[in-house]
């Protein structure tokens, strides 16, 4: 079979299935519900939207997190009144652990990491009839608001431009929301302290720009496509991306414009993606880039193991938590279970307080991902059956995160700071448990 099969297939596979977006929805019903009855009477509300990559068709399906966006008529950011009665709301009748982030409001609900986001509604404020496009009115009446206020401010009007972020993801192809899953696959496979805020969006919009790229000579190669978003990331100083759904070029300030790299906001002319710490953070990603381009080329790829090998964690595992400046995940524990799970789940006990588990759980949901995959495919092929896969994945994992031989213990995961539990695969019957201390 070729990497280019096994590429579309694994793309495919990382889409969440239909009995995850299923209970995504009734997550999203029941903040709608609890909202409306709530809030309704106080604040004027216009419509509450699940947006972000669960609705663009681009989220993979063991990060899959959902942002609920909160449409007011009468409120401007800050939005301090309504956060603070959203708070109250959500903790008496969702989640009394949620937390205060700093465009809204963070909380599980039913298994799912929630972002609550308000956002200014501005369908109404040019006398809207209904008769046109609803998202392209609110970006367009978002637009020129920031237009008369200097767009100084234009990050605290990012929620109202969600709707036409959406709506310009779900305009692309099959192939590229393909190409976007490996792209933001691969991105969590790369380990980068402090890289986190905007870049799931970074990735997708390079995969979708690859992916532009990859049709207009005629092709929907996904191998071609991955690699055209590998070599972009390698030479990110020069990017230079502008989409003009939105605005046209023209509307876009000159500073912006001559800056590089720039991805800009396709929703937003005034916030280049890659400004500042996140282009530096992009460079960094540069040499890993090179290194997966140098992967793809080697001989003697066999089988469906040449996924595994593509997309091996970088830096490696040891290399990557040996720093003396950060905790480290220590004393493991590696067991399997027979347990259908539709979402990783991550278990932080007393002695993972101030711990940052991001990239540790990042490389063990895709590690595992990855070889799972790899062995269904020679599974498919009668090569291995579910036992099989089980057992193939406990024994990477162990290895990749500790090489050597490993032996029974009686010792408890509750007894572990920290229990990363993990579907062997989208919809799988076993789960593999990672349980480790910090030190």
């Amino acid at each position: 079979m070729s990497l280019s099969i096994q590429l579309k297939q694994y793309a495919d596979s990382l889409a969440p299935s239909s009995g995850i977006l299923e209970k995504a929805g009734e997550a999203t019903k029941l903040i709608q519900d609890v909202l409306h009855r709530h809030l309704g009477s106080q604040f004027s509300i216009d419509r509450i939207r699940p947006l972000g990559s669960l609705t663009k068709k681009t989220s993979l399906w063991f990060k899959m997190d959902i942002d609920v966006i909160i449409y007011l008529n009468d409120e401007m950011p800050p939005f301090s009144e309504f956060k603070q009665k959203l708070d109250d709301v959500i903790t008496m009748n969702i989640d009394e652990d949620c937390k205060q982030s700093p465009l809204g409001l963070s909380l599980t609900v039913k298994g799912f990491d929630v972002d609550l986001l308000p956002a200014r509604n501005f369908l109404y404020s040019n006398g809207y009839s209904g008769e046109t496009d609803e998202i392209g009115v609110q970006v367009a009446n978002t637009l020129q608001h920031l237009r008369n206020n200097r767009r100084g401010n234009y990050m605290d009007f990012s929620t109202s431009l969600s709707e036409g972020a959406v709506a310009f993801e779900r305009n692309h192809s099959a192939f590229s929301h393909s190409l976007s899953r490996l792209a933001k696959f691969w991105s969590i496979t790369i380990g980068i302290p402090g890289f986190s805020f905007g870049r799931s969006s970074i990735m997708e919009y390079l995969g979708a720009w690859a992916a532009e790229e990859e049709e207009r000579r005629g092709s929907r190669d996904i191998l071609q496509g991955f690699r055209q978003f590998l070599t972009m990331v390698k030479q990110s100083h020069n990017l230079n991306i502008v989409w003009t759904r939105y605005y046209r070029r023209t509307d876009i300030p000159a500073d912006i414009l001559h800056q590089r790299p720039l991805l800009l906001d396709p929703t937003n002319p005034y916030n280049n993606m890659l400004q500042g710490a996140l282009g530096d953070n992009l460079r960094k990603m540069s040499a890993y880039a090179t290194e997966t381009l140098s992967r793809l080329d080697k001989p003697g790829r066999n089988g469906g193991f040449s996924l595994q090998m593509l997309f091996e964690p970088q830096p490696t595992w040891g290399v990557m938590f040996k720093s003396p400046k950060v905790k480290t995940p220590q004393h493991f524990l590696v067991g399997t279970e027979r347990k259908r799970l539709s979402r990783t789940k991550i278990e932080k006990r007393s002695g993972a307080r101030g711990v940052d588990p991001s990239i540790a759980s990042s490389y063990l949901f895709s590690f595992t991902d990855i070889v799972a995959a790899a062995a269904k495919i020679d599974g498919d092929r009668g090569f291995g059956q579910r036992e099989d896969i089980v057992k193939m994945v406990k024994s990477a994992l162990e290895q990749f995160i500790y090489p050597g031989t490993w032996t029974p213990t009686s010792e408890r995961h509750e007894d572990r700071h920290t229990t990363f539990t993990v579907p062997i695969g989208k919809d799988a019957t076993d789960v593999i448990k990672i349980s480790c201390n910090w030190v």
